[in-house]
């Protein structure tokens, strides 16, 4: 390596360039430790925001919010689009007008567990969202920044007082501080000194893959003949420098270097002796934890509680509406959307194109051919020639109600397992729920009711009924109706179905509202973009 070649036995960075000078329980230099007001604005050109992300930063600016962007301008570009993270440092003092702001902007909190690595005092995630796109930020909020093991985040070394400078960058018309460069790299190389990793021998540690993210703004150009310095002051006036090069393969730092910061670190945070084994030991362990319960979570979804949900706890969600008015295809797109950062599962209750059990669809495969004649049996045997004999109507009779008791207990599971999921803190989507009050439509009852005499049907019967009454006593937290009119299901899905039964659904439904007030009604005739939309602000608000 080149680098390891030009600082062979190096033990003095004559020609160094000092990066910069933090300090760690003592205030910066007045003069520096606030934005520059007067400095050049960053180039961010098409930058595609989130309009909630400049109203935001507007607010936070006509606040008087100490806060700042700690992160480079790669990343901060997808942060501000909604589809990476936003590390936000706030000063301490200014945390509960901070939440004052974004619960003004139907702000969300996120709840992680202990075992993930992004769980420690002074961190939390909370999450903006924009009504007119449908997605939302996700703001990565520190109080402190701390470092340490991935698993063991443990010393806190950075704070708003530490950084001694803010460059602001323009977005939508917005300023937004970021970190300067200096302050970055003592950020990074900090946060690194504590997962550095080399073979015993080699003196100089690459920073390599995902870290050479972090050094995405160099405070001056590489040069291949020089060392540069990054230096560290703490409380009391304990100065740390730690040399690094950069070369064609990124950035390489003294391994001797990285231990002094650490034990500084330490020193100052008020740990000493042995706390660097306890720190592998924690670490170890609940990495271990994190791996299985991942690898679990992949193998049985919904059996354990996700990595991330809504402070408030899991939620339950019903879209409702006849054939064509885009049920499933909001379900999965919703999922897409919430998944991001929060656990989020979808569930269908029907009996279509969607999951279920596989005995039932094997059945359904073989059946479904035949249908219209196997009910054509059931209808043109009256009740009295059923109970006199069991003539080849009655045989289909008896098997069409075992069918429905099939359909109506995969129904009862789905639905009972979408409220456990919700307990354990996901958010479930759910493509249609039953109802009891009208047979045949809306994914209700299916046995008819000429076959309630019927001493052995009649019992099948009841069951059934009585299937459907617990799951209409197990009610969503959201339910949302998509009604339109028949021209858009039938420009949707030619010959799905017939306009009386797309009526008789549309019946159904307001009978069902008139019952339950709470029910919202969606307007399903706009485009995919526009009812997606809608659909995210009333589950956004319901949280």
């Amino acid at each position: 390596m080149a680098a390891e070649a030009l600082t062979e036995g190096l033990n003095v960075p004559v020609p160094a360039k000092l990066v910069g000078a933090g300090l760690s329980g003592t205030k910066a230099d007045a003069g520096l430790s606030q934005t520059d007001r007067n400095a050049p604005s960053l180039p961010l050109e098409a930058l595609p925001a989130l309009p909630i992300a400049s109203e935001m930063f507007r607010a936070f600016n006509e606040c008087g919010l100490r806060y700042g962007i700690i992160q480079d301008l790669a990343s901060l570009q997808d942060g501000l689009a909604g589809r990476d993270d936003l590390d936000v440092l706030l000063d301490k003092h200014d945390y509960a007008a901070f939440c004052s702001i974004v619960s003004k902007l139907h702000g969300c909190r996120g709840v992680s567990l202990s075992c993930y690595d992004n769980v420690c005092a002074g961190r939390e995630d909370w999450f903006l969202p924009d009504f007119s796109h449908g997605r939302y930020l996700h703001l990565d909020m520190h109080i402190g920044l701390r470092v340490g093991w991935e698993f063991r985040k443990r010393y806190p070394v950075f704070d708003y007082a530490t950084i001694t400078r803010w460059e602001p960058i323009c977005v939508d018309g917005v300023s937004i501080p970021v970190v300067s460069p200096e302050d970055e790299i003592r950020i990074a190389i900090a946060r690194f000194a504590f997962r550095a990793w080399a073979l015993p021998w080699r003196q100089w540690i690459t920073v390599g893959y995902a870290w050479r993210d972090q050094f995405a703004r160099l405070p001056f150009p590489s040069s291949e003949q020089s060392v540069d310095v990054v230096e560290y002051m703490f409380a009391g006036g304990k100065a740390v420098s730690c040399r690094f090069v950069q070369d064609a393969d990124g950035l390489v730092v003294h391994r001797g270097d990285l231990a002094r910061l650490r034990r500084a670190i330490r020193e100052v945070c008020g740990f000493t002796g042995r706390y660097e084994i306890a720190d592998a030991g924690i670490h170890l362990a609940r990495k271990t934890t994190y791996l299985a319960l991942r690898s679990l979570q992949h193998l049985m979804p919904g059996r354990f509680p996700p990595k991330r949900r809504p402070a408030a706890g899991g939620f339950v969600v019903a879209l409702i509406g006849p054939d064509g008015m885009g049920k499933s295809t909001q379900a999965e797109r919703l999922t897409q959307i919430f998944r991001w950062k929060f656990g989020c599962a979808q569930a269908y209750v029907g009996t279509g194109d969607g999951n279920g059990w596989w005995l039932r669809k094997a059945l359904q495969t073989l059946v479904f051919p035949h249908r219209r004649r196997l009910k054509s049996l059931v209808q043109h045997n009256n009740d009295n020639s059923l109970s006199r004999n069991w003539s080849k109507g009655g045989f289909v009779a008896a098997a069409l109600a075992l069918w429905a008791v099939l359909i109506a207990f995969e129904r009862y599971a789905v639905v009972k397992r979408a409220h456990r999921w919700a307990t354990r803190g996901l958010i479930v989507i759910c493509d249609r729920w039953p109802q009891a009050i009208c047979r045949g439509y809306l994914d209700g009852p299916t046995i008819p009711p000429h076959l309630f005499s019927i001493p052995g049907l009649s019992a099948l019967a009841r069951l059934e009924q009585r299937l459907y009454q617990k799951m209409t006593e197990c009610r969503p937290h959201l339910t949302l109706h998509l009604v339109s009119d028949f021209a858009v299901s039938e420009q949707r899905k030619p010959g799905e179905i017939r306009k009386e039964a797309f009526d008789a659904r549309l019946s159904l439904m307001a009978e069902l509202r008139s019952k339950d007030k709470n029910i919202l009604t969606i307007d399903a005739s706009a485009g995919i973009e526009a009812v997606g939309q809608e659909l995210f602000r009333h589950i956004w608000l319901s949280l």
